[in-house]
């Protein structure tokens, strides 16, 4: 209330003194333009222009009421034209959801080229039309996509893949998702697809560089991580073969880097070492020195009953040194059946019968398994324990 009255007090006093300076001098002002001319006090003037500013600036908002049912009405028909599409949109989205790919596509067809949502609309259109089998259409929709925004090239590269793998087309989507992947290492969903992609082809040292970009991501979890790897690790032992002449050293030098690069998860996994054990034996057939070295060091750190039967069937140079050797392991292992038993295959190799007996017994009574009692049944039949074989032979049969 203070501040309205003080404000009325100085709009008096404004007044009061304009009107004291109109009374004192009210000035003079001519205006000429060829033979015309007016005159008028200056403070006619003023009025004058105060009164042309407001007269126009109420002709301006005028006009511009006149005008604003026909904004409104170009207002509510754009209102109205975007909530169809959005409609169309969505039936055409839920129909694609529900497997109606032919309503899909006539839907998201009829959007494609006016539509405000280009990366929701083409990719569902080429999704409707890859279905069908329009693959060639399919991909001309895609490739329409990338050329407007190529931002989008993600995107289509991933929906490519899908469709293929929609349609069981595997090799088709190999590309897409290889390209993809070179482009973002990081996108998670591509990996998978791939992932997934290169164990049916069974790709594997693909796969194992893939998994370890995966690794790196933390893109699965360390069980998930360390089940891929010693399934493509095993499988890619596996597939090893001997070749011949100079592509065998070539096979055993592959097999070595693959090894070397090899994580935790397959280096300390017994089944992944015995799997590579045997990929190498078969690598170098009768001359098995890598292999031999290799249980050797292994066994030093981590003792694998399978790998010690393993030694046992090598093509060793030196027997007696390797039976040295073995013989040394049973202060790692006293009360292991299976060392026992390769002492027993080792001795008979060097027609040491009585030794081999004792070990091949000492086995047996640890533990009883069909090939210490095929080995014992071998030995006695070298020996010309004929019936003692016999039964020996009728033991492991048991088994």
């Amino acid at each position: 209330m203070r501040f309205l009255l003080l404000i009325i007090l100085l709009v008096l006093l404004g007044g009061a003194g304009l009107g004291t300076l109109i009374n004192v001098d009210p000035g003079y002002v001519l205006l000429a333009w060829g033979d015309t001319s007016i005159e008028m006090s200056l403070w006619v003037l003023l009025f004058a222009v105060v009164l042309l500013f407001v007269t126009l600036s109420l002709s301006l908002r005028f006009i511009i009421a006149l005008n604003l049912p026909f904004r409104v009405l170009g207002s509510w028909q754009q209102t109205s034209r975007i909530k169809r599409m959005q409609l169309q949109t969505r039936q055409g989205l839920l129909a694609l959801a529900d497997g109606q790919n032919v309503r899909a596509e006539k839907k998201l067809a009829e959007l494609a080229p006016t539509t405000s949502q280009p990366v929701v609309v083409l990719p569902g259109l080429a999704r409707a039309l890859g279905r069908q089998g329009k693959m060639p259409e399919a991909k001309t929709v895609l490739d329409k996509l990338v050329v407007d925004f190529p931002g989008a090239q993600q995107l289509a590269y991933l929906e490519l893949a899908e469709i293929c793998l929609y349609q069981g087309d595997d090799e088709g989507a190999l590309d897409p998702l290889q390209s993809l992947h070179k482009l973002n290492p990081q996108h998670a969903e591509a990996n998978q697809l791939l992932l997934d992609l290169l164990q049916r082809r069974e790709m594997w040292p693909q796969l194992i560089s893939l998994l370890q970009v995966v690794g790196n991501y933390s893109q699965l979890s360390e069980e998930q991580l360390a089940q891929q790897q010693q399934l493509a690790y095993g499988r890619a032992f596996s597939d090893s073969r001997r070749q011949a002449g100079s592509a065998a050293q070539s096979s055993l030098d592959e097999l070595q880097a693959l090894w070397k690069k090899a994580p935790q998860s397959i280096t300390n996994h017994g089944p992944s070492i015995i799997n590579y054990v045997k990929a190498m034996a078969r690598i170098e057939g009768d001359s098995a020195l890598h292999t031999q070295k290799f249980i050797e060091q292994i066994l030093k750190r981590l003792w694998l009953e399978e790998l010690v039967l393993e030694y046992a069937h090598l093509p060793l140079a030196d027997l007696q040194q390797s039976l040295s050797k073995a013989e040394a392991w049973q202060e790692i292992s006293q009360d292991s059946a299976a060392l026992q038993l390769t002492l027993g295959r080792l001795c008979r190799r060097l027609e040491l019968w009585g030794k081999a007996q004792d070990y091949l017994q000492a086995s047996i009574t640890l533990q009883e398994s069909k090939e210490a009692h095929a080995e014992m049944a071998r030995l006695q039949h070298k020996m010309g324990h004929v019936d003692v074989a016999i039964e020996h032979y009728r033991l492991a049969s048991v088994f």
